[in-house]
């Protein structure tokens, strides 16, 4: 009887999240890079038992940190199965009945393939006042267009505005080049 109770509790907590602990946010230095990249923790839109980076159809925020010139940048990957899409052409965002196009900045083929964009400042600060998100995906054959529920508009719009925390309160790392 006690087997079968820790047996519960132990996958209670596993499926809940209790097991484990992750900050919203990873935070990267690249000294040789000469930049620090912030990456928030992957965000799945519809029903997921588990939700990790390059998971098919799951959005990622990177943010970039340019030592030279204090340079920000922040990107949407978005993350898709190879075999779902014959030529990715990009995403944009409808945030309270205005669509914006992102710019694609590159597309990455291995076991999923990842697009990237980059999300300019008025459109971070339209997604953290936004009632209502759409993210639309183009390809060569299709666009698929998904209605980010009320939940996960909030838990996109708390990684977006925990990324750009991070990114605004950044300082520039000593790097030494003998």
């Amino acid at each position: 009887m006690k087997i079968q109770l820790l047996s519960l509790l132990f996958s209670f907590g596993l499926f809940a999240g209790i097991g484990c602990s992750r900050d919203l946010i990873r935070y990267t230095p690249e000294p040789a890079l000469e930049q620090v990249v912030f990456h928030s923790e992957s965000f799945c839109y519809g029903f997921h038992f588990f939700c990790s980076e390059g998971d098919s159809k799951s959005l990622n925020l990177r943010g970039v940190f340019k030592n030279l010139n204090s340079e920000k940048t922040i990107f949407l990957d978005y993350y898709l199965s190879s075999f779902e899409v014959s030529f990715p052409i990009g995403v944009s965002l409808r945030l309270d009945g205005t669509w914006f196009n992102l710019r694609k900045v590159g597309t990455e083929y291995s076991d999923s393939v990842k697009i990237s964009s980059t999300v300019s400042t008025e459109v971070a600060d339209k997604i953290l006042q936004t009632k209502e998100i759409i993210f639309s995906f183009s390809s060569r054959e299709k666009t698929t267009n998904q209605n980010l529920s009320h939940a996960e508009t909030a838990k996109f719009q708390l990684l977006l505005k925990t990324l750009k925390e991070q990114l605004n309160t950044q300082s520039k790392l000593n790097i030494l080049n003998p």
